[in-house]
């Protein structure tokens, strides 16, 4: 007798056909291990952080093997061997792993009580090797208070050369006073002088208090007087670069205009990604005084977070510290997020000389605004993507109005101040110098609502009708290249902007004529108008003034499209001197093809000494 009802996926010759067995069981490999490690073998937790250098998987250490009561370097007394584990104040746990020659060594800020229960002071590196070393780090979060999992040190030591520094969730910044009462932040920073090829860490807190003269954070890689043997790779998340002064009585506007945060290598970079260069983040008033807390601050305004209130005293410009980037030559150049006050040369101060740029920057990308942004490059550049422009719109008030504090421009009314980018105070969004740029890309920094000009139109069922369109994708800034710019898309407004080719900027700085050599610029398409901007390619107008009588056209060449306006109010341009063009509008050169207004002028003529 059957049953009517039948299984729909497996009929029934399937089911009584000879020789069918049993469905097969999921392996158990605890059932196929060995007597010595099997079943009857003690059970090891894997109670540490620890991970392959090479796959980045994680591996079973538990802190019970690494006690040996006949070996001191691993006895769990000693603060040096190939694995050091300690707990901070919060419960982080966290592990040091040296793959290859060499150990670590950890003191942490209490060193006289014996155990690594507070915030590393120095991590010392040592006889290591710069091609068989990995050093990896891992932080596990508290289990009995809510934190970050995250882990400060002071510092990180090595001479010898690393293969590899993956320092997961550690922190840079200064966790004990400086020896001998010196200034603060004279004994924080990484310091591998041997060389390192990969380093990545996770944020870098530097707090400079100007009252007490505190001193850069600095990241230095290589001997100045031997040439580094490697190209080193550099990864980080964010930095925090906040200044301040906690005697002043007034709220700092002056940009900072010295290197506060300094990653300088002694030769080429590979590659340098962070996910974003700004002040301080403004968080709720307990977590600002449980982080100050954690970052053992006396001083509650020396905490690098800033309170929910207290913005007003921290504005963009006069309290964002500038992050330097110095090396003899950059590949690739990430920036996930925003980039404020950020430079990139050869030397301390940029745009000195024909010797204080970059020999080469192969790619740059910047995902966030870019404001204060300064690459100088005495070579040239590949590729360079701004994805969320170049110059901060937010109170630079469009249509070439000139005074941020006007409030012509509705969309920045009821912005407060402090949050005004470079522009708004009068200075440059970003600098940019190279002998040849391939490839530029300018991305809108934001979105501005229009509406419809016909007052019929202006409202549907009572409602305002706005049109979306790109805001400015660049604010007050400079592009110059003494050759060519080839291909060039603009999506945006270019705002008191100049982007000039075959102009020498080391002739222009020592007060020269800077447009002298033959160029091109294009293929090249903006969708967005002209504000008090010119795209002049060999160009040298007169009078101080673009499409004036008597401009002297050089051999430059432009070709492109634009869609879009032309506004011009007689506003400063960047390059604005005695010698040099401060006004117009418009693309200039000799010889243009494509849509690229005003008309040629017919005043224009042809250089002879060029």
């Amino acid at each position: 007798m059957r049953f009517s009802r039948r299984r729909p996926h497996r009929p029934d010759s399937a089911r009584y056909r000879l020789g069918s067995g049993l469905e097969r069981l999921e392996a158990r490999q605890v059932l196929n291990a060995s007597f010595a490690n099997g079943a009857f073998a003690p059970w090891v937790p894997n109670d540490l952080p620890v991970q392959n250098p090479i796959t980045h998987e994680p591996v079973a250490v538990s802190a019970a093997g690494l006690i040996n009561p006949n070996n001191a370097q691993s006895s769990g007394i000693s603060n040096a061997g190939k694995i050091l584990t300690g707990t901070d104040r919060q419960g982080d746990q966290w592990t040091i792993t040296v793959h290859g020659p060499g150990e670590v060594i950890v003191t942490d800020a209490t060193p006289q009580d014996g155990a690594l229960d507070d915030n590393i002071d120095t991590i010392q590196l040592v006889g290591t090797s710069l091609t068989k070393t990995y050093v990896t780090g891992n932080v596990t979060a508290s289990a009995r208070t809510p934190t970050d999992g995250t882990v400060l040190f002071n510092k990180l030591i090595d001479n010898s050369g690393v293969r590899s520094v993956i320092l997961n969730g550690f922190t840079l910044t200064q966790t004990v006073p400086p020896p001998n009462g010196g200034l603060n932040n004279t004994n924080t920073g990484v310091f591998l002088t041997g060389g390192v090829q990969y380093l990545q860490f996770h944020d870098i807190l530097a707090n400079i208090d100007q009252a007490t003269d505190d001193q850069p954070i600095n990241i230095e890689i290589g001997d100045p007087s031997t040439p580094l043997k490697v190209e080193p790779t550099i990864r980080l998340d964010s930095i925090f670069n906040t200044v301040f002064n906690s005697n002043a009585s007034t709220v700092p506007t002056s940009p900072q205009t010295t290197g506060t945060v300094n990653i300088v290598v002694n030769g080429q970079i590979h590659g340098l990604n962070f996910i974003s260069s700004t002040q301080a983040p403004t968080v709720d008033p307990a977590q600002a005084l449980r982080l100050a807390l954690t970052q053992r601050a006396i001083n509650p305004t020396e905490s690098p977070i800033v309170g929910a209130g207290e913005e007003v005293n921290f504005p963009i410009v006069g309290t964002t510290g500038r992050t330097s980037v110095q090396a003899t030559a950059i590949d690739k150049l990430a920036v996930g997020g925003s980039a404020v006050n950020v430079t990139a040369s050869r030397s301390a101060t940029p745009f000195q000389n024909g010797l204080s740029g970059l020999k080469h920057l192969k790619v740059a990308t910047f995902g966030g605004n870019a404001d204060a942004v300064g690459l100088d490059v005495n070579g040239p550049i590949g590729s360079l993507t701004f994805k969320k422009g170049l110059g901060s719109p937010v109170g630079a008030n469009t249509g070439g109005v000139t005074h941020p504090t006007s409030n012509q421009d509705a969309t920045t009314a009821g912005t407060p101040v402090n949050q005004y980018g470079y522009p708004a105070n009068f200075l440059l969004g970003g600098e940019i110098t190279a002998t040849r740029i391939r490839r530029l890309k300018i991305e809108a920094a934001n979105v501005q609502r229009l509406s419809p000009t016909n007052p019929n139109y202006a409202q549907v069922n009572g409602e305002p009708v706005y049109v979306a369109e790109p805001g400015n994708a660049t604010t007050n800034a400079l592009i110059t290249s003494s050759g060519s710019i080839g291909k060039t898309s603009i999506h945006g407004n270019t705002q008191n902007t100049q982007i000039v080719s075959g102009f020498d900027y080391t002739s222009y700085a020592a007060g020269l004529v800077g447009a002298r050599a033959k160029s091109k610029i294009g293929p090249l398409h903006q969708k967005g108008s002209l504000i008090d901007s010119v795209t002049a390619a060999t160009y040298r107008p007169a009078n101080n003034e673009y499409g004036s009588a008597g401009d002297v056209a050089g051999p430059g060449t432009i070709v492109g499209r634009l869609k879009g306006r032309l506004y011009s109010t007689g506003t400063t341009l960047p390059l604005g001197n005695v010698t040099t063009a401060n006004a117009g509008t418009g693309f200039f050169a000799r010889r243009k093809k494509g849509e690229l207004p005003p008309p040629q002028p017919s005043a224009a003529s042809p250089a002879t000494n060029y």
